[in-house]
């Protein structure tokens, strides 16, 4: 598939790393192989080549130094900060390259499943059609307004840049480790990747929409407003290839899953800060998750939402583009709810501790957040964030 980054040979003992996590997924790995990997880490650490640096990203997740949740744990989304951390001031291009190189190695495995051939697997087809149309979609996001530029294309051809394309092979590559040996887990993996990078680069584009406001540039904001519901788009179009896991295969996996769940995202309610304003009714979510905790105080409670500076600017084209991001976000908050009530047995928590399916059915409506205080955009709403 065109956007795939040549498979390269990682260095050093890395190579090795990859087969012991990838052989029959982490949750195989045996108490002497995770001692063995946390060691790896703790000696990578002290080094500063090339090498340590691959062994740092592929390891991390077995640290027994830092304190790291399960979530972060599972999804190695250090990974992924990795990859964008170079193009901070400037992330569009790069998070839609990442999102691509995902989902096409997504498909990449899919299409080379074993079932897939032999016909054992009739769902395949489908996901594999919406695969395609999804990354139809990420091809065409507005990467800049003049032109205009789209899709991974604001980056530069993978084959035309040696390091863009080593960055990508080493972002699939040290991430495609899901807990389980079941196939179909790494679907849902890659989903929840896909999903962070659509969370960032809508809150960071919201970020961006609000400035132009403050600085009385609504051409600006309009593009940025543009951007937003892409990525709210892409979401929806996300969790529609999603949907081609049924409830009985999402359940053979989701116990390896153990506590990795998507409450704990900083990323996700970052997001929703961006677009609608601290929400008091999520307060006691926060309280009960260490590293959510500082978002009930300034400078994240106290955000002006990019909802209410598109009220505070008068302007209708920008009210009219936000209806279109509002819209998106209510069909994506819908589905989540849909997917936790159907794929989640009643009497059975959400992997984080919360009541499952009722936990996400509370936040649908996004009436109760507090408008925020207006004024400059605080830094820490820019960055990638994890724990």
């Amino acid at each position: 598939m065109r956007g795939i980054p040549p498979e390269v040979s990682l260095p050093g003992a890395a190579e090795d790393i990859v087969r012991m996590q990838g052989a029959h997924g982490r949750a195989g790995l045996t108490g002497a192989d995770r001692a063995r990997l946390a060691g790896w880490h703790e000696s990578a650490a002290a080094g500063g080549g090339a090498e340590q640096e691959i062994v740092r990203l592929l390891t991390r997740p077995f640290s027994r130094r830092e304190q790291i949740p399960e979530y972060y744990r599972y999804t190695s989304l250090h990974v992924y900060d990795w990859f964008l951390a170079p193009y901070a001031d400037e992330p569009v291009a790069a998070g839609i390259s990442g999102l691509r190189a995902t989902l096409a190695d997504l498909a990449a495995r899919e299409g080379a499943r074993a079932d897939l051939v032999s016909g054992a697997a009739p769902y395949l087809p489908e996901r594999l059609a919406r695969l395609r149309e999804l990354i139809e979609q990420v091809d065409a996001v507005a990467i800049a307004p003049e032109g205009p530029v789209r899709g991974a294309g604001g980056m530069g051809r993978v084959d035309h840049d040696d390091v863009l394309s080593w960055r990508l092979s080493v972002l699939t590559r040290c991430t495609a480790f899901p807990q389980s040996d079941d196939d179909n887990e790494h679907l849902f993996l890659r989903a929840v990747h896909s999903c962070e990078l659509a969370f960032y680069l809508a809150r960071w584009t919201a970020c961006r929409a609000i400035t132009a406001i403050a600085a009385d540039d609504p051409t600006a904001a309009a593009f940025r407003i543009g951007q937003v519901a892409e990525f709210a788009q892409l979401l929806n179009g996300i969790f529609h290839v999603l949907k081609t896991l049924s409830p009985q295969q999402f359940m053979n996996f989701r116990e390896a899953t153990g506590a990795a769940s998507a409450v704990q995202s900083l990323n996700f309610h970052l997001m929703e800060l961006a677009l609608f304003g601290y929400d008091p009714r999520k307060s006691e979510v926060f309280c009960g998750i260490r590293h959510l905790r500082m978002l009930n105080d300034p400078p994240y409670r106290d955000h002006w939402p990019l909802r209410d500076a598109v009220i505070a600017s008068g302007k209708p084209e920008l009210r009219t583009a936000f209806d279109a991001v509002e819209r998106s976000m209510l069909t994506w908050r819908g589905r989540h709810y849909g997917f936790g009530r159907l794929y989640l047995p009643r009497q059975l928590k959400g992997s984080g501790g919360t009541e499952g399916a009722g936990y996400l059915k509370r936040f649908v409506n996004k009436d109760s957040c507090l408008p925020g205080t207006p004024g400059p955009v605080d830094e820490a709403m820019f960055k990638f964030a994890l724990q």
